[in-house]
């Protein structure tokens, strides 16, 4: 059985792993420009668009996966998501709140607000708890809208393009409603609702949903579309970079041109074709990202990223070392051990118990 038929794709497990990497170095840039200059230790700071990979990936997998809608069942699709996505952040929320709080500040309204993933839509809040949590926000939206967005897709293509746009204006409409109300930053300002919420970044997963199509339909690209899809990444970095200006701004994603970069040039001109090429071409990176050393780094790039930042990131740098090449290889193996011993067995348990009680019904309703 082929990898399309499989729908898995070991190429893009092992980008996840440098994804997750690109935010870790965006978070803590030991890019020391007195060694490696100031372009690099610039280039550096737009590594957030890791999140933008991450986004792609997710538009394309859950397209690639659920969108014929003949065969969608929302029970098992949302019951497969939170086996994934869930368990584990539970966990590290709830023992942040602990180990950041005493019993008498504890703020429970702020643990729902991260329990339910509800803080994703407030200002003031998205970087309580797990901080780079604020994502799982925009992640949980899409998986909630996507259902709509495929009956939209199999109706007419041109959804490709009204997607975004109607996401971007529902976005700037909510945070025109609730401006005056002052809740907490509830979509507190048109750089949140860009930034940090679906309705600003629906062109991310829109790419991935497009890349998706592409590989069902088999259209067929060169194979140059690999390396132009990294140029295109790697000179999306660097133009955000030159966009900082002489320390106008602190990330060159602030400034209008560098929103339409990543929002729109870096996911349909870079990463789709990158994708692209790592699942149809045989090539190095593609072979590299497939080994199955980068299978677990990008098996345990979820829980990674879940604490590269946080209390166990603290609890490292207190006790063990403060050196961040050090840290990192620490948190990559505590990432491994929770993905081995706890997130996949739970996933699988989810899972199972839910097939077993499928099938249990299925046998009562035949007696």
């Amino acid at each position: 059985m082929s990898k399309i038929q499989s729908d898995y794709f070991p190429e893009l497990t092992g980008i996840r792993a440098i994804a997750a990497y690109m935010v870790f170095v965006h978070h803590f840039n030991f890019i020391d420009p007195r060694y490696f200059g100031s372009v690099f230790n610039g280039m550096a700071k737009e590594l957030h668009i890791g999140v933008t990979f991450f986004f792609v990936l997710s538009g394309f997998l859950i397209a690639f996966r659920y969108s014929n809608m003949e065969l969608f069942s929302f029970k098992k699709y949302m019951i497969n998501r939170i086996a994934r996505i869930y368990p584990v952040y539970f966990v590290l929320t709830v023992f942040t709140f602990i180990a950041y709080n005493s019993f008498s500040t504890r703020d429970w309204t702020l643990l729902f607000l991260n329990l339910s993933f509800l803080r994703g839509f407030f200002e003031q809040i998205k970087f309580s708890m797990i901080a780079q949590g604020w994502s799982l926000t925009v992640e949980e939206t899409f998986y909630f809208l996507a259902p709509i967005f495929f009956l939209f897709l199999n109706k007419t293509k041109v959804a490709f393009l009204l997607i975004p746009l109607l996401s971007i204006a529902f976005g700037i409409t909510i945070h025109l409603l609730f401006n005056d109300f002052k809740i907490a930053g509830f979509f507190g300002s048109k750089e949140f609702v860009f930034n940090y919420t679906f309705f600003g970044r629906a062109t991310e997963f829109t790419a991935g949903m497009l890349l998706a199509y592409i590989i069902k339909s088999d259209i067929k690209l060169p194979r140059v579309i690999l390396h132009f899809g990294l140029t295109i990444c790697i000179l999306s970095v660097f133009v955000l970079f030159k966009l900082q200006g002489n320390g106008e701004y602190d990330f060159g994603i602030r400034t209008n041109a560098g929103k339409i970069i990543n929002t729109f040039i870096l996911p349909f001109l870079g990463i789709v074709p990158l994708y692209y090429g790592l699942i149809k071409y045989n090539s190095l990176l593609s072979r590299l990202l497939s080994s199955s050393f980068f299978q677990i780094l990008g098996k345990s790039s979820y829980v990674f990223y879940l604490i590269h930042v946080g209390i166990i990131h603290s609890i490292i740098g207190h006790y063990i070392s403060t050196n961040i090449i050090v840290n990192f290889i620490l948190t990559q193996i505590i990432s491994i051990a929770i993905w081995h011993y706890f997130e996949e067995p739970v996933n699988h348990i989810i899972r199972k118990k839910f097939t077993l009680s499928k099938l249990n019904q299925t046998l009562q309703g035949s007696n």
